[in-house]
This record gives structure tokens, sequence and C-alpha cells, in this order.
């Protein structure tokens, strides 16, 4: 069909949008794009709503081709973009034609890109997301030879140039700076906040989207070890019996029984799913009031950017999305 995308090289990528709320008492996990800001902004440059699901590719190479010609946008980590062998760039709306070959290759500063298209793509939805969930298998893995069909129509899938400014995008980089704040059992590790803070973790090659075990550094002589079972949000950071600290990510489950010894910032929380194995990363600790004044700012900056490209493409208010 014309107005289909064909997967020509995929190892590890999936369709991801805001995630999967609301359904952890039955075993779901939020899932979603592990980066949320780029994820969001790939989608505002085009005028597509901020859900739009898109395509997250983790770590390895990526390739796909339209049958027609049709606007993209590529965030996330540093990368090569080619469309047919000519350098394309990130953070940024360009058009690619019809049957040209798009390829991320050399995924670095970073560990996940996002690729939104005009429109999106035409996937289903699962309680209410179109978002990958590895342990249950419910949503879009993609492979090579698989198929997805373009929401746009002929008339709909361009859309202007547009770009966010350089000082705007996200230093992807270690040593990383991460903020937090208290966690739940603050109290049990009163005497650890300041080797925490100073601390210097590295990343394990144990970690995915569920859970980023840090190493290199461990606490010590904290009591309890374990705690009941209860609820937990993404971006709390449990420590193991052992001393680990553990970042629980959007693809964790929805209990612990280990304390937790602050919550990663929702925003820093998108910086964490960036990070590469043998990354370090470092702590500071914030208030919460900090934290959703950082997050508040951000959404407005979002929203602004895509009330800047609802305009320039004169979208708002014909419903062509």
């Amino acid at each position: 069909m014309s107005d289909e995308l064909l997967i020509l090289e995929s190892n590890i990528a999936s369709i991801q949008d805001t995630g999967r709320y609301g359904l952890e008492n039955y075993g779901f996990s939020i899932n979603g794009a592990l980066d949320q800001f780029a994820y969001k902004i790939s989608n505002a440059l085009l005028g597509n709503p901020l859900e739009t699901p898109a395509i997250e590719v983790t770590a390895f190479n990526f390739a796909l081709k339209s049958h027609v010609d049709i606007s993209i946008c590529v965030t996330g980590a540093q990368a090569m973009v080619e469309a047919d062998n000519e350098v394309m760039p990130q953070w940024e709306t360009f058009i690619l034609k019809k049957e040209k070959k798009l390829r991320i290759s050399k995924i670095h500063s970073g560990m996940r890109v996002y690729i939104s298209l005009a429109g999106g793509v035409n996937v289903p939805l699962i309680h209410g997301s179109a978002s990958y969930d590895g342990m249950t298998g419910i949503g879009t893995k993609l492979s090579k030879g698989d198929t997805l069909s373009l929401n746009s129509n002929l008339t709909n899938c361009i859309r202007s140039k547009m770009r966010i400014p350089e000082e705007d995008i996200p230093k992807y980089e270690s040593p990383w700076e991460i903020n937090v704040c208290e966690g739940p059992d603050a109290a049990i590790f009163k005497k650890h906040k300041k080797f925490f803070e100073e601390a210097k973790f590295r990343v394990s090659l144990e970690s995915d989207n569920i859970g980023i075990r840090l190493e290199k550094c461990r606490l010590t002589q904290f009591s309890p070890r374990q705690t009941l079972s209860r609820g937990i949000i993404p971006g709390a950071i449990e420590i193991t019996p052992h001393g680990q600290p553990i970042i629980l990510h959007r693809g964790r489950g929805g209990t612990i029984g280990y304390p937790v010894i602050a919550c990663i910032s929702s925003t820093d929380l998108d910086l964490a799913g960036q990070m590469r194995p043998h990354d370090t990363i470092q702590f500071t600790f914030i208030s919460t009031d900090e934290a959703i004044e950082i997050y508040r700012k951000r959404e407005k900056y979002i929203h602004q950017i895509l009330d800047k490209s609802l305009e320039l493409n004169d979208i708002s208010t014909k419903g062509v999305i």
C-alpha cells in the first residue's frame, strides 16, 4: 500500500507514547517513551498531538522507508541520521522522500532515539496506550520486514520546517547530574544522605527500561533492609539489602519491598532513560516544590513549541491529524 512504512533494519525498537496509566493494580506497568521530553518535542515540532505514538530506537541501528513523501522528526540521543546516505538533522523536521531509506546508526551520547512522523502511525491502542510492554508482550515491537500504516493522507503529511534552538537540546553526557527528592524512607537513610549525594555511581550493564542498577559505590549499615511491599512510582531509587541502588524506571513493576532513599524528579527521569552502561551518575537533592516548578516550565515550553507548529502549519483547527 502507498501509505505504509517498511522496516528495513531493527534490533531493539518499538512503538511508544506517553504511557499506560491507572492499571498498575492489574499488573500493567506504565512504560511509554523513556525520554518523554525528546518524544514529546518530536511530536510538537511536527504539530502532532503530544501523545501521538512514535518509534523508540534503543542503542542499535535502525532503518525504514516510506512509500510517500512525509515529514519526520528525529530526536533523542546523538546519532548518524541519513536518508540514502545524505546526513539529516536531529531536533528538526525534514521531509523523507518517497522510497528513500532512513537509517539511524552510531547512536552515542545517549541511549534512545525517537522518530515521529507527521500524523503518526496507525497502531492499536491497548488499555488506552500504544506503548510496547516487554514484560507482558502487548503493544508493537518492530522487526525487519514489519509494516506500519500512516495516519496522514497524501494532503497532510508534509509539514513546515521547524527546529528548537541549539541551547534547548538536552546534553546527554556522562557524568550525569540528576536531581532527586527525598524518598518515603528518608528517615532510614539520615546518616547516608551526604554519602549518597557525594558518591559517583556507575551504571551497570544489567540495566533496562525496568531498572537501572548502579554500582561502584554501596550504602552500608542501614536498617531495616526490607519493607512491606507497596506501590511505587517511576524514578524511585530503592536500596537492596546489599546496599546497591536501583533506579526504577517506567517499565518497573507496581510494588517493591526495599526501602527508597530518593525519587528522581520527572524531568531528570528522562535523562536517566538516556544513560549508557558505565556512565557515571551523581545525585543532588532538591525540594518537591523545586521539582514541580522545573516540570511545569518544561511542559510549558513543549506546549509553546506545539502551538508555534500548529500556527505555522495552519492545522490547529482543521483536524487533519
